[in-house]
């Protein structure tokens, strides 16, 4: 989902970077963007690792209801926590955040495959590819922004 946070900047939300449990929101402004975290695989790890006693016996539906919750839960807290944050401020919050100047950027492509779609910039010299994967309901939304803050990048 794309929101409009403040006069310079916007996000798309729901992300995947790493691995599918690694959730980014890419924020653009007028010369970078920053792609913060808002669940990493570590936030939910200790659930998927001590299974408990009526998980074992009668199966883990309900164990994968709790870890749902947690995880909705969670991404709801931080996305609260970006409210009325600048970029920057938000590049601090969390260790694996990260920004991209956009004079780095030599590319922005969208790759639609048979079973994944993703977001890649390419970065620099010796040029870095950074993949997110996008749900494809998320295409026309991610090229929108993409096209406001990238157009001369986009290929």
């Amino acid at each position: 989902m794309s929101v409009r946070l403040e006069k310079k900047m916007e996000v798309v939300q729901g992300l995947k970077h790493g691995t599918t449990d690694t959730i980014y929101d890419l924020f653009f402004t007028e010369s970078k963007f920053v792609a913060a975290i808002v669940l990493h695989y570590s936030d939910l790890a200790n659930m998927y690792l001590k299974p408990d006693l009526p998980s074992l016996l009668i199966g883990s539906a309900l164990r994968q209801r709790e870890i749902k919750v947690r995880q909705l839960r969670l991404l709801d807290e931080r996305r609260l926590a970006f409210k009325d944050k600048t970029a920057d401020e938000i590049l601090t919050m969390h260790r694996a955040n990260f920004a991209v100047g956009y004079q780095n950027v030599i590319a922005v492509r969208i790759r639609k495959g048979l079973v994944t779609t993703s977001l890649e910039f390419v970065i620099g010299h010796p040029e870095t590819k950074i993949s997110f994967w996008i749900e494809r309901n998320q295409i026309a939304e991610v090229e929108e922004v993409v096209r406001r803050f990238l157009l001369y990048k986009l290929r």
